[in-house]
């Protein structure tokens, strides 16, 4: 009965011992909050659009489309969107074709909602986003009316690289 004992008594002062002794405690260094009001300065890219519509256009349907950043040229024969942020609240976002026409310019202001929220305003529409900001690429997710069916119930995302920086 001793020798069974003599290991137990062991373990549980050798657990005593490791457990009641003096804590470190763990530092971390909280990462440093991103004033996304000035990230957000610049031109940028949208490298890549990911959608999901529940109900197409208000009909029993769901579609998915996914758009990499290989396929803007070689499927639609266009280059990614760039978006110009301004530290005046304005956005520029501009269309071209692979040959540098430009078919489409998209006027319109931005906000910072807080830690993790953007506001877009663009002519006959009102976006807001969450966001996700690391190193030079932004994460945009929203609930947004894709398929124009009068309903914001369309899961968007979108990634935007930055490709030139204003203060």
């Amino acid at each position: 009965m001793r020798i069974l004992s003599f290991p137990l008594a062991a373990a549980a002062a050798l657990l005593l011992l490791t457990s009641c002794g003096p804590q470190e405690a763990a530092v971390t260094d909280p990462e440093p909050a991103v004033d996304i009001s000035q990230a957000l300065l610049g031109t940028w890219e949208t490298v890549e659009i990911e959608i999901n519509c529940p109900s197409y256009q208000g009909l029993d349907t769901t579609i998915q489309q996914t758009i990499r950043e290989a396929d803007w040229g070689q499927a639609f024969g266009v280059r990614p969107a760039r978006t110009v942020f301004t530290p005046d609240g304005k956005l520029k976002r501009t269309h071209t074709l692979q040959n540098g026409e430009v078919t489409d310019v998209t006027n319109g202001l931005w906000k910072d909602l807080g830690k993790d929220s953007l506001l877009f305003i663009e002519p006959n529409k009102t976006l807001y986003y969450r966001y996700d900001l690391t190193g030079d690429r932004l994460v945009l997710t929203g609930l947004v009316d894709w398929d124009a069916d009068g309903e914001k119930d369309d899961n968007y995302r979108s990634v935007l690289r930055l490709v030139g920086r204003t203060e």
